[in-house]
C-alpha cells in the first residue's frame, strides 16, 4: 500500500492565486499580508505565489495590497540591521527567528536573506547570536515529520514545523532538500520504499515442545515476519486508518492525550504476521483493554 501527497497547486490560475491573497487579507482585516500569515491561512503555498509573479512583492501589488513592508530595496544596510537590534531589545533575546521578526519587525525577514546572503549572516552583522541546526540524520528528519503528521492527522504545512509540535525547525527541511515540497516528496518516497525489515532474517530450528503429562507434542508456530513494527509501516497503517483508533475513533488531532499504537489483529503469538492487512490502529486505552482480553 502506497500513499501520495495532496496535489500541489502550481496549475492554479493567476486569478485564483490573487483572489486568495485578497480573501486572506480581508479575513485578517489587514492591508498588508506577510508570507507567514498567508501560509497559516491561505489556500496555496507562498512559494507558489512568489514563483508565479516573480516575487511576493509583485503578487501583493497585483492583488492591490500594501507592499511597503516588503519593499526593502531602498532601505540601507544600517537601517535593516538597526531594526534587527530593535526587535532583539523588544523581545529581550540575543538571537531572533524569522517568525519573531515577522511579528515585531518593520520589514520582511526575507529581505535580509537577499541583502546579506542569509538570515544568519544578517544576525551576525547585527552583532546578534546565530542559531544553527546541528547535523541531523535524514531519517531523524523523516521520523519527526511522521510524528507531526500523526499529531495533526493531516499532511503538515511548513508553518506547522515549529516547537513544541516539531522537534526541528521548519528551515531544516528546505535546507536539506531544497524546498518544503521536495522534503515531502522525499519523505513519501522513503516511506513507500520496499522494506523487508519485518522479514525474519533466518529461520531458526526449534525443537518441538513436549507436554510431559500426556507426552503429546505441541504445534510450533513459525512466523515469516518479525514481531517488530517499523515506523514506516506504522505510519502507512495509521494513515490508512485516518490517524484514528479503530475501536473508539479518538485521534491526537482532536485530543492531545490520545496515544496511537499499531497492533496485530491476529496475535503474533498465534501466527499473525506483521503485514499491513493484519495491523490496525488502536489508542493506548483500547490496546490495553484488548491485551487484557487475550
Amino acid at each position: 500500500m502506497k500513499f501520495e501527497l495532496k496535489p500541489d497547486n502550481r496549475n492554479a490560475s493567476n486569478d485564483e492565486l490573487l483572489n486568495d491573497l485578497k480573501k486572506v487579507a480581508e479575513n485578517l482585516n489587514t492591508t498588508y499580508l506577510g508570507k507567514i500569515d498567508y501560509q497559516k491561512h491561505g489556500r496555496f503555498s507562498y512559494h507558489t505565489i512568489s514563483r508565479r509573479f516573480g516575487s511576493w512583492l509583485n503578487a501583493l501589488k497585483l492583488a492591490k495590497l500594501d507592499n511597503s513592508k516588503d519593499d526593502y530595496r531602498s532601505i540601507s544596510d544600517d537601517e535593516l540591521l538597526n531594526d534587527l537590534k530593535k526587535v532583539s531589545a523588544i523581545i529581550n533575546k540575543n538571537s531572533i527567528t524569522k517568525l519573531e521578526y515577522e511579528k515585531h519587525g518593520r520589514y520582511s525577514p526575507y529581505g535580509f536573506n537577499k541583502r546579506f546572503g542569509s538570515w544568519f549572516n544578517a544576525l551576525e552583522k547585527a552583532g546578534l547570536e546565530k542559531t544553527r541546526e546541528l547535523k541531523i540524520d535524514t531519517e531523524d528528519l523523516f521520523k519527526n515529520l511522521e510524528e507531526v503528521w500523526v499529531k495533526l492527522g493531516r499532511q503538515p504545512y511548513i508553518t506547522d514545523m515549529v516547537k513544541p509540535l516539531s522537534k526541528y525547525s521548519k528551515d531544516a527541511y528546505p535546507r536539506r532538500f531544497g524546498s518544503w515540497r521536495k522534503a515531502l516528496e522525499a519523505f513519501v518516497a522513503y516511506v513507500n520504499e520496499n522494506d523487508d525489515s519485518t522479514l525474519v532474517e533466518e529461520e531458526k530450528t526449534q525443537s518441538p515442545q513436549v507436554n510431559e503429562e500426556n507426552n503429546s507434542t505441541a504445534e510450533i508456530i513459525k512466523n515469516k515476519t518479525t514481531r517488530n513494527i517499523n515506523w514506516r509501516l506504522r505510519f502507512i497503517v495509521m494513515k490508512r486508518d485516518n490517524f484514528k483508533c479503530k475501536k473508539c475513533g479518538r485521534s491526537p488531532s482532536t485530543d492531545q492525550t490520545v496515544i496511537l499504537h499499531i497492533d496485530h489483529m491476529k496475535p503474533y503469538s498465534k501466527g499473525g504476521e506483521t503485514v499491513i492487512e493484519n495491523l490496525e490502529t488502536l489508542c493506548s486505552v483500547c490496546n490495553l483493554g484488548k491485551s487484557d482480553l487475550e
